[in-house]
């Protein structure tokens, strides 16, 4: 990445590791297993393994190639893709709208970059983000097909958040990060205004907090599944909270906020577009009304101290009336905007400024079309309620993910998750429409295929 524009500070899995190998051994061993994991284990939970390693292996852990890194997570989607090519798990695959979005969005952003910088380092390092993103996004999308594909992985999270919780508890209680052995994470716990900031093996404990607040609404669901799955639920949300509490941000605590309101908005379900057009008048009410712009009700959000929402308020605002200069190939720089603005820690700033408008419009419409796709399977899922609940959960998930972005750019471990979440709902729109085809009247082929993928 370009020096004049960053999302973390060195030492915290950053430019420190770049151009060298750095493997633990242990992390060699998790790699041996989890990687194994992924190619033998039943498709459903292939793709868990790599969440795993998400949460327990610092990114700072990677083997250097011809001066290519290959970080721990890029090692899991090659050995995926091995997998998926053996057994042939991609002949089921259908394309669909979300995928098209995705594509597009990738190859905008390597091709506008790559003429900002007009350098091969630059080509490469975008290569990289495109191998990130298309290969997560589509690994995901071959391994979880179908609503019990879907269920399973979200159980297999729920299970995981009880063990990361328990690392975060002892690191909050001691002030000592275990993951530290790794390196690209610090061994004593930064504190700001009295509170310990844990991390965990996450580059930023707002990345942390983020990650599994983002999880929580999926993990509400699984209330409605049944009662042997009630108390997981409640242990799951309850971990999740711990590692929110313990990374002491405000993003993580507004995600969470942001998950109870979606949740709540449930029981408008069917009132959302009044809902929305609601929202949109008050917030151009309160522009017309406001002494500054209503975006600036950004610097006075804080849920813990030490807080910089004025900093947040201050990228967005410059980033709007800098405008004409990102528009066309985004910029390479921002730091004549004011003193610090190269930290791109809102993610939609950051889609402009390393692609242009045309990546950040793209974006834009990912966001879109998942938000339908969410409100085409709630409402064909309506007369069951733990589908109806979960396929709820996916928007709920998605508009958190939309207010981290204010906060946090997804670089790193957290990006896992995003495209898992797309992938998912993809697969099971696609699943959606492929059933209602089949009912319409497609031929016995088609639905033997149909039953044979379920039983898979």
């Amino acid at each position: 990445m370009d020096s004049a524009i960053r999302t973390m500070p060195e030492g915290f899995g950053g430019v420190a590791f770049q151009d060298v190998t750095n493997i633990h051994p242990t992390a060699l061993v998790l790699l041996v297993l989890l990687g194994g994991a992924m190619l033998f284990a039943p498709r459903r939970w292939a793709g868990l393994p790599m969440m795993v390693m998400a949460c327990f292996v610092p990114l700072t852990q990677k083997i250097t190639l011809l001066n290519l890194d290959f970080n721990i997570l890029r090692i899991m989607v090659l050995i995926g893709a091995v997998r998926v090519v053996l057994r042939k798990e991609y002949l089921p695959f259908f394309w669909n709208t979300l995928d098209t979005w995705m594509v597009g969005w990738t190859i905008s952003f390597i091709a506008i970059y790559t003429l900002q910088q007009q350098t091969v380092g630059a080509l490469i390092n975008r290569l990289g983000f495109g191998f990130d993103s298309v290969g997560m996004y589509f690994l995901f999308r071959c391994f979880i097909r179908t609503w019990d594909d879907a269920d399973c992985f979200i159980r297999g999270l729920a299970v995981l958040a009880v063990p990361v919780s328990l690392f975060f508890l002892y690191e909050n209680q001691t002030g000592r990060n275990l993951f530290s052995i790794f390196g690209g994470v610090p061994s004593i716990t930064v504190m700001r205004y009295g509170k310990l900031r844990c991390q965990g093996a996450f580059a930023h404990p707002i990345m942390a907090g983020c990650f599994w607040g983002s999880l929580m609404p999926l993990f509400a669901a699984l209330w409605w599944k049944s009662s042997g799955w009630r108390l997981w639920a409640l242990f799951a949300l309850a971990a999740s909270l711990l590692i929110v509490f313990c990374s002491a941000s405000s993003t993580p605590v507004l995600a969470v906020l942001c998950g109870l309101v979606g949740g709540l908005m449930f029981f408008l379900r069917y009132q959302m577009r009044w809902v929305r057009w609601g929202l949109l008048l008050l917030l151009v009410g309160l522009h017309l009304v406001m002494k500054g712009p209503v975006w600036h009700l950004i610097s006075r959000i804080s849920a813990v101290g030490g807080s910089t929402g004025y900093f947040r308020y201050k990228l967005i605002d410059e980033a709007i009336r800098n405008f004409p200069e990102w528009a066309l190939l985004g910029t390479p720089s921002t730091a004549h905007w004011f003193y610090g603005a190269q930290d791109l820690c809102n993610y939609y700033v950051y889609q402009g400024v390393m692609g242009g408008a045309l990546t950040l419009g793209l974006f834009i419409g990912i966001l879109a079309v998942a938000f339908r796709q969410v409100g085409r399977l709630w409402r064909r899922w309506s007369g069951q309620p733990y589908r109806l609940a979960l396929s709820w959960a996916f928007g709920v998930s998605v508009f958190v993910h939309c207010a981290n972005f204010i906060g946090l750019a997804y670089v790193g471990t957290i990006t896992i998750l995003w495209y898992w979440i797309l992938a998912v709902i993809s697969s099971l729109s696609g699943t959606a429409s492929r059933e209602k085809q089949g009912v319409a009247g497609s031929g016995p082929s088609q639905g033997f295929r149909m039953r044979r993928e379920q039983r898979t």
